[in-house]
């Protein structure tokens, strides 16, 4: 039987302090294991997140990470130390590990000194990690969301020690950017995630394995009006064909906020522009 080291906690984003608590689980002669969560319980549904679920079990197995969902609705009535106790009971680990500010059990009553009691207790190690901070600032999944959704990516972007990204099949649009010579990349924004500030963005997308450098609408494109949230890319310097392949797009900065424009000819002209500021803004940007 593996002996684990147990992380833990909801990892939303998998931002650095996340990668504190998950690093310190790597590097031993135990078996790592992150137990978690699909959205934060304080979430009643999967919203406003960071990553999704499936992306975040992908990327912690490409860390070395084995990772289980923990089916918040059949523990959320347990106390903290009967919570403790289901752990010890059915992965009897070696290690556990979370953040300074985890909590959990009935009414999030267990602390970080409730876990350093239990495993005392129980012959367990505990490792409980400090905040980590960036610019002076403590990171934080809420924090974040915050940024993001103010536009600064690139705040955000530091805090979680990658750039935000989202996925998705690039489906058929109307074309109208083939029209007037900048063909897009339309991807399903996915309703899971926190929603970006409306508007342009410098980003880079993956396709095929490959990344290009590229200019990203996100909102409800005013000029020609949706009822939904879309994203539109337009990939400089490519020219192959992506219908129906998978994407991925990496917001580095907000460039500005959706306009209405009065035709075309005058959306034509701003693209223009935005291609010439991300151009410049990307140019020393490391791929």
């Amino acid at each position: 039987m593996s002996e684990y080291s147990v992380a833990l906690g909801t990892f939303d984003g998998l931002h650095l302090g996340h990668m504190a608590v998950l690093g310190s689980i790597l590097n031993g002669d135990t078996t790592p294991l992150a137990l978690t969560f699909n959205f934060p319980p304080k979430f009643s549904v999967a919203e406003n997140l960071l990553i999704t679920p499936k992306n975040k079990i992908s990327r912690l197995k490409a860390l070395g990470i084995s990772a289980e969902i923990l089916d918040f609705q059949k523990i959320k009535n347990l106390s903290p130390n009967e919570f403790l106790s289901f752990i010890y009971t059915k992965y009897s680990p070696k290690i556990i590990t979370t953040g300074y500010n985890f909590r959990f059990g009935r009414g999030a009553e267990g602390t970080a000194q409730t876990i350093a009691e239990f495993c005392s207790n129980n012959n367990i190690e505990y490792r409980c990690t400090d905040a980590v901070l960036v610019n002076g600032e403590v990171v934080s999944s809420s924090k974040i969301r915050t940024l993001i959704a103010s536009g600064d990516l690139k705040s955000a972007n530091q805090m979680l020690g990658a750039r935000f990204s989202f996925s998705g099949e690039v489906l058929h649009g109307d074309r109208r950017g083939r029209v007037i010579g900048f063909p897009t990349l339309n991807i399903p924004y996915p309703v899971e995630l926190v929603t970006p500030k409306f508007g342009v963005y410098a980003s880079l997308t993956e396709i095929d394995g490959k990344i290009y450098k590229s200019v990203t609408d996100i909102g409800v494109r005013p000029t020609f009006k949706t009822d939904y949230v879309i994203s539109e890319t337009n990939i400089l310097n490519f020219d192959g064909e992506a219908y129906g392949k998978r994407a991925t797009v990496y917001l580095v900065e907000f460039i500005r906020q959706e306009k209405l424009f009065g035709g075309l000819d005058e959306l034509k002209s701003a693209i223009e522009q935005d291609k010439k500021i991300v151009l410049k803004l990307l140019e020393n940007v490391q791929i």
